[in-house]
């Protein structure tokens, strides 16, 4: 018998619910074949191919209970549970390791079920994690998730509000991974060649000032909360390009005189020193770093430009200085005997000159993301529980984009 009007029912009754293949993979992957998605793929709203492993025909044939197709809601289990996405059209036949896999019945739209899993359901989620040591997000609880009795074209009206503004922000997404291509390609046109075999070379610390971060006494409250940005390496290993808008974390200006870097200048470069060591950012807002970083402001004769893609095509070396008894660190000091190579100076301004507008669009698509998913996030939780009508909250996505 089907729900009464404003009855909730469960997940397993509008949909099928599996998971993922669980087991050893490694030797199963090949360089290309069939997409083999894993929980670093699934973002909320969104599929991230971004080092997506590939499965040959026969392993994807016999993992048949896995298989994938467009339409199909994928949530992670282990690592940031309760985070779903639908396959999309684009990816028309894939396969998956360690995911819960929904395949909505005919009566219940996916992208409102990977809203409603994203929004309305976490708390569900925190609350049916298990495992001692990593806590996951099983298929039992899935088949427990109780969803809101709403007809089909409800709950279509609800996610054709929301997909424009997810729409945009992956238009911009794909915009800023074609600038970044462009302006590493660029430099490497430009620069890594075989007349910078001429150029002069000069330790880094020469020609930029390396500092280091340090963390405020956390038993003292007045050091948190205030309205400094504080950087941490969880920064800059969420971010989709160069640009660091914010931070998770902020400090008052009693917690900033307890670092020992000071507040870094806008268009400082920011390298994570340690777990894991690589991460790579350009300070958009002043911030303070805490002693997972290297920060590092370029001198006259180089732009922050340059020296950020420099270091991105050399980070191998630069991760090669890394040691440690307890964990690897690049230290300050042994970063600062890294050799650069310096472009004549008209060299370099001109290709600073058409990199800078290039980055600046980099920056601004950031930006307008980053207001796309605030005003997603905030429409949410209304259309979810019908404090919000769906009318008036298209007038405000036609707004945003």
């Amino acid at each position: 018998m089907p729900p009464k009007d404003g009855e909730s029912f469960p997940l397993d009754e509008v949909a099928d619910i599996t998971v993922g293949f669980v087991g050893p993979m490694k030797s199963e992957y090949v360089e290309e074949g069939i997409p083999f998605l894993r929980s670093q793929n699934v973002k909320p709203f969104r599929i991230d191919l971004a080092d997506v492993k590939y499965i040959n025909d026969s392993f994807h044939n016999r993992l048949s209970k896995s298989s994938l197709r467009p339409g199909d809601v994928v949530v992670v289990r282990t690592g940031t549970p309760g985070t779903a996405a639908v396959i999309p059209a684009t990816l028309p036949i894939a396969n998956c390791s360690d995911l819960v896999v929904i395949r909505p019945h005919g009566n219940l739209d996916p992208w409102y079920l990977s809203y409603f899993i994203n929004g309305a359901a976490k708390g569900f989620v925190s609350s049916r994690l298990v495992g001692a040591v990593q806590q996951h997000f099983n298929v039992g609880s899935a088949r427990e998730l109780k969803l809101p009795n709403l007809q089909l074209a409800e709950q279509q009206a609800i996610a054709s509000v929301l997909r424009p503004l997810d729409a945009k922000a992956e238009a911009n997404r794909r915009t800023v991974s074609i600038l970044s291509e462009l302006l590493s390609a660029t430099w490497t046109e430009s620069f890594e060649t075989a007349e910078s075999l001429e150029w002069p070379i000069y330790p880094i610390g020469e020609v930029a000032s390396v500092v280091g971060g340090s963390t405020p006494k956390t038993a003292i409250r007045d050091f948190w909360g205030g309205t400094i940005s504080w950087a941490t390496p969880k920064d800059l290993s969420r971010l989709p390009s160069a640009p660091l808008l914010g931070t998770e974390r902020r400090i008052t200006e009693l917690g900033l005189r307890q670092i020992s870097s000071g507040l870094l200048p806008k268009g400082t470069v920011l390298l994570s020193s340690r777990a894991p060591i690589g991460y790579l950012a350009i300070a958009e807002v002043p911030v303070a770093i805490n002693q997972g970083f290297i920060a590092i402001i370029a001198k006259e004769r180089l732009s922050n430009l340059y020296l950020w893609q420099w270091m991105q095509a050399h980070m191998e070396e630069i991760k090669s200085r890394a040691n440690g008894t307890t964990f690897l660190e690049v230290s300050k000091a042994s970063f600062r005997p890294v050799l650069i190579s310096i472009p004549p100076s008209g060299a370099m301004q001109s290709w600073t000159n058409w990199a800078a507008p290039q980055y600046r669009l980099i920056v601004e698509r950031e930006k307008e993301s980053r207001i796309l998913a605030r005003s997603r996030d905030a429409l949410l939780p209304k259309l979810l529980s019908g404090e919000l009508r769906v009318r008036e909250a298209k007038s405000l996505v036609e707004d945003a984009v």
